[in-house]
């Protein structure tokens, strides 16, 4: 079985995207000793993975990374503070919880899911 165990953002301005995920997402950010352009983001205690963002000059491959919020509303908000943008309507997924999707201050489209009290982890 394969598992994702890490997640690449890629941005024309990685800089700008890190501190789009440090404030919307809490996300610690560092630079990686190697490439110039490549930041470590640490997403995070618990379950999940951790991933990085990097600079558009090493890939230009589009992703959409799922992130688990615990308040979408917030999170929504949170993002167009931070320059991003709603993209799409809320939607009821019954036994998975609440999705959306949004673009972040790049214009890379992420996916985000609150959980229903019903859903299993």
């Amino acid at each position: 079985m394969g598992r994702i165990i890490h997640v690449e953002i890629v941005a024309e301005d990685h800089n700008r995207a890190a501190e789009f995920y440090s404030k919307v997402f809490g996300w610690q950010v560092t630079p990686a000793p190697v490439p110039d352009g490549y930041l470590l983001a640490e997403t995070g205690p618990g379950e999940g993975i951790d991933g990085a963002i990097m600079s558009s000059r090493y890939q230009s491959q589009p992703t959409i990374a799922w992130i688990e919020v615990d308040d979408l509303e917030a999170t929504l908000e949170a993002a167009r503070g931070a320059g991003g943008t709603p993209a799409g309507e809320i939607q009821e997924l019954p036994g998975v919880g609440r999705l959306s999707y949004l673009r972040d201050s790049e214009g890379v489209l992420i996916g985000l899911r609150q959980r229903s009290s019903a859903s299993p982890r």
